[in-house]
This record gives C-alpha cells, sequence and structure tokens, in this order.
C-alpha cells in the first residue's frame, strides 16, 4: 500500500470476502495452494474435506490471523493485510473447533474480555447464539464466574457460549470451525436458527464442518483436499 494510505482504518465493512490466488507455504510444505473464490454479503459458505485438507489454515487466513504467502484477502474490497487487529477485529466473529474459555464471568467471555462488557450486546448475542435461556438457569446468570476452560459447563455448552462470543457485536463476518462437533440435537438447532439469523441481517459466514446436515444451510460449497479446490458451487439440493 502506498505510504500513508496503509492505516487508514476501513468503514464497517458489508461482509464481502475474495480471496485472489491466496497460497500459503512452511518451508517445504504446501498447506494451500493458490486458491480464488468471492462470497458475497449474506452468503454462507461450506467447507468441507478430510483432515489435514487445509480447512483450519482456510479460516485462519480468512481471520487474518496467518499472512497468505501469496495473494491476498480481500474484505469490502480492503486487503486486510492492511489493517490492524484492532480495526479488523470487532467486525470479524470467530468460533475455533475448541472454543477455550476464561476464568471470568459469563458475560466477560461473551464479550471477548472487553473492559465494559456492553450489556444489550452480550445478551443479543446470546439471544443470537441460542444460548439466552441456559445462561439464566445458571446460578448467577451472565454474572456466573467460570473457571479456566470453561468449568463447569459441558464441552456442547462451551461451544454454544463460543458461537454467541463469535457473534458479540454483530459481526459482518463470521468464521465457524466446526461449530457443532459437541453439539446434541437442540444444540444442532439453535446452531440452524443462528445461521438464519446471520443470513437474515445480511452477515457472511464461513462454515467448515464434517457433519454434511449443516450444509443444507449453505449458499455455496467449498470442497478442499490437500490444499487446492476440488469443487466450488451453489449447494446441491
Amino acid at each position: 500500500a502506498p505510504a500513508g494510505l496503509r492505516a487508514l482504518p476501513m468503514p464497517p465493512p458489508q461482509g464481502r470476502l475474495a480471496l485472489e490466488q491466496v497460497s500459503v507455504t512452511v518451508g517445504e510444505r504446501t498447506l494451500l495452494q493458490p486458491i480464488s473464490f468471492t462470497l458475497e454479503a449474506g452468503q454462507i459458505l461450506g467447507v468441507v474435506g478430510s483432515s489435514g485438507a487445509g480447512k483450519t489454515t482456510l479460516c485462519r487466513l480468512i481471520l487474518g490471523v496467518m499472512p497468505p504467502s501469496g495473494g491476498v484477502v480481500r474484505l469490502d474490497g480492503v486487503d486486510i493485510a492492511t489493517q490492524s487487529r484492532a480495526t479488523l477485529g470487532p467486525h470479524i466473529g470467530y468460533l475455533p473447533q475448541n472454543p477455550s474459555l476464561f476464568a471470568g464471568t459469563v458475560a466477560e467471555n461473551i464479550a471477548r474480555l472487553a473492559a465494559e462488557p456492553e450489556g444489550e450486546a452480550v445478551v443479543a448475542a446470546a439471544k443470537a447464539a441460542g444460548v439466552h435461556e441456559l445462561i439464566l438457569r445458571l446460578p448467577k446468570g451472565y454474572d456466573t464466574v467460570l473457571g479456566e476452560e470453561g468449568a463447569p459447563l459441558s464441552a456442547g455448552q462451551r461451544q454454544r457460549l463460543g458461537l454467541a462470543r463469535a457473534l458479540y457485536g454483530a459481526p459482518s463476518l463470521v468464521v465457524l470451525d466446526e461449530p457443532n462437533a459437541h453439539l446434541d440435537a437442540e444444540g444442532e438447532q439453535t446452531l440452524a436458527t443462528a445461521l438464519l439469523g446471520l443470513k437474515q441481517r445480511g452477515a457472511t459466514v464461513l462454515l467448515v464442518t464434517h457433519r454434511l446436515a449443516i450444509l443444507r444451510h449453505a449458499d455455496q460449497v467449498l470442497v478442499l483436499e490437500h490444499g487446492a479446490i476440488e469443487r466450488l458451487g451453489p449447494r446441491e439440493p
């Protein structure tokens, strides 16, 4: 970027995501071949592929936590490599495969440890993730203090709380890496409702999953194998 333009903060993004010949090489290993695709705001992209196909690498690229070896990741046309984490962070929600919760209250965990959690935004995120009722059943509701790794919550409850954290502040781009790995039938239903809500408000969603049933909510499906796109297109009915 030209000097002086690099630090220009972007306006709140609409969520259009574009990968332009993006690749990742670590040492001798190619984790991701040069891939390109565009996802319009409000679309859900389902990403599938065998273990080691490059799905998590793709997530990390889009989050801006891993720089590409080649190519550009753009959000609303802006190269995300030119944006600081502080600028980009509030606009991107992320649910990792095993969400780590912190020792702190439920509200602090949802608010990403913000110095002053915004009460309304915390409740809105919990409702969007379908965990508001579950939280109200905890001993002190949103003020319930969790131990390290989210004790005493079950793995499924931690995952649902992690989804609420990903939705905090209504981000325009949401990356969900195996969001239903630990969910029971009720959790699957709340995830489906959350995806519908994201779509309705025009958020762009990258959904990595092994469970193919959830792909019925996707607009496009990307099949990754050995770091390359094997198939990309509309979900087959």
